[in-house]
């Protein structure tokens, strides 16, 4: 083969390459996608799919800050606040929302398994207070066969950012196991209480309670019904004893 031939065959590639590229294109645009100066496909419009499957889908504002996250287990992110990535990510499938500015602030979460020969399973819903922890949850938990609590909690969380209560947190759980990390995560939970002060749910007795408590998260007013169906109300002090029983 002579050099001209071979100059024509080149030509003819590079003029099927050509058209190639343009007929993805049109195609690409006609779909609501074009391609970014890095080549990747930017989507724009709207785009119609009968089914997809996919790990992870990121809803973001126009200034790219997170709104949404939807995720498999391995994809998740982890929780973010104040721009510090406070672990977690990998953990747990679900959906995660996030604030105005970018910090996460509540989810939808499930999980389930067995261990041991036992079976356990977990969901919630939670919202978190500002720049903290979750302070109204929706859980199920099923910690073996057979107990099975369900409820409504709302929780009171501090003012610190968790964000500020990260590095603490951490050197104390980098601690070896013993009575010096003990005293000093319960230094760090009477500097920066969380007490639950209301559930309402179903306990792992398989009772129904409505369980109110002060500003420490002591227990001071339950109205509970057993599995039998006996009704009562409690009163109790602020040391968490019973001082009074209303029996229906």
């Amino acid at each position: 083969m002579d050099n001209s031939t071979e100059i024509m065959n080149v030509k003819r590639q590079l003029r099927r390459m050509r058209l190639y590229l343009i007929g993805a294109v049109a195609a690409a645009v006609a779909g609501g996608v074009v391609l970014s100066g890095s080549g990747e496909a930017v989507a724009h419009g709207k785009t119609t799919f009968g089914e997809i499957d996919v790990q992870r889908i990121n809803v973001v504002e126009a200034d790219g800050k997170p709104r949404l996250v939807l995720s498999n287990k391995a994809k998740s992110p982890g929780a973010v606040v104040n721009g510090v990535d406070l672990g977690n990510a990998g953990t747990r499938a679900g959906m995660i929302f996030y604030n105005g500015e970018g910090d996460e602030s509540g989810g939808i979460g499930t999980d389930s398994g067995v261990t041991d020969g036992k079976p356990w399973a977990f969901g919630q819903l939670a919202f978190d207070q500002h720049k903290q922890d979750q302070t109204l949850v929706l859980r199920y938990v099923e910690q073996e066969q057979g107990k099975r609590g369900v409820g409504l909690a709302v929780n009171d969380r501090p003012d610190v950012p968790l964000s500020d209560m990260f590095e603490e947190y951490k050197k104390i759980e980098q601690m070896s196991p013993g009575p010096e990390q003990d005293q000093a995560m319960a230094a760090f939970k009477a500097k920066y209480p969380s007490p639950q002060r209301a559930f309402l749910g179903k306990n792992t007795d398989k009772s129904s309670a409505l369980v109110l408590a002060d500003g420490k998260g002591t227990p001071r007013m339950v109205l509970r019904v057993d599995e039998d169906g006996h009704p009562q109300i409690q009163f109790l002090n602020a040391k968490g004893k019973i001082t009074r029983t209303i029996k229906g």
